[in-house]
């Protein structure tokens, strides 16, 4: 069994959805998150944070805020401060060349290169249409969730190529994930 890389959106997949989210009392897990990460750090996946914050280009907040509102997501997540292997944070908007911001499969492919890893052993996990237009921009599997503040399902009815199971949350995205090993 190959391992498997679990890359995960933050806002609406891991946690509440909050537009441009600065402060870290504002950071409220969703329900099944806490479960859903067991689950995934039980049968040995490896766990990353993609996130894009556009928040911080337009000047609506610093750096330093997104790092401090991540330190709470982990704090409530109660796995360690290393449950993530990595952190990738978008801050630029518009995108610049050679961007991380998603749907960019540079982060993905930088996965591939520092683990010596194939696709299909990366798996993105989102609650956007850029969150699962970057999955097929690696050529990598992906679950949409629908607890985020989009309507997941029917946004993907008009878009040819994303044909990706979408999940009520977080929790049955990960259990789908684990059954595939």
């Amino acid at each position: 069994m190959k391992d498997k890389y679990i890359v995960l959106d933050r806002d609406g997949t891991l946690i509440k959805y909050k537009p441009y989210l600065y402060l870290p009392e504002m950071v409220e897990l969703h329900k099944e998150t806490k479960k859903a990460l067991q689950l995934l750090i039980d049968n040995n996946c490896k766990l990353f944070l993609h996130t894009n914050q556009s928040g911080v280009s337009r000047g609506y907040f610093e750096t330093e805020d997104v790092i401090k509102c991540n330190d709470r997501l982990i704090h409530l997540l109660g796995h360690g401060d290393n449950v993530f292997e990595m952190i990738c944070v978008a801050s630029d908007y518009p995108p610049k060349k050679n961007s991380y911001r998603k749907p960019s499969p540079l982060f993905g492919f930088d996965l591939m290169k520092k683990y010596k890893i194939d696709a299909n052993q990366i798996y993105y996990v989102g609650d956007s249409i850029s969150d699962l237009t970057t999955a097929k921009n690696i050529g990598c599997k992906a679950y949409g969730v629908e607890n985020g503040g989009f309507d997941l399902k029917n946004d993907l009815k008009d878009i040819k190529g994303l044909q990706y199971k979408i999940c009520s949350d977080i929790y049955h995205a990960a259990q789908e994930i684990i059954k595939e090993c």
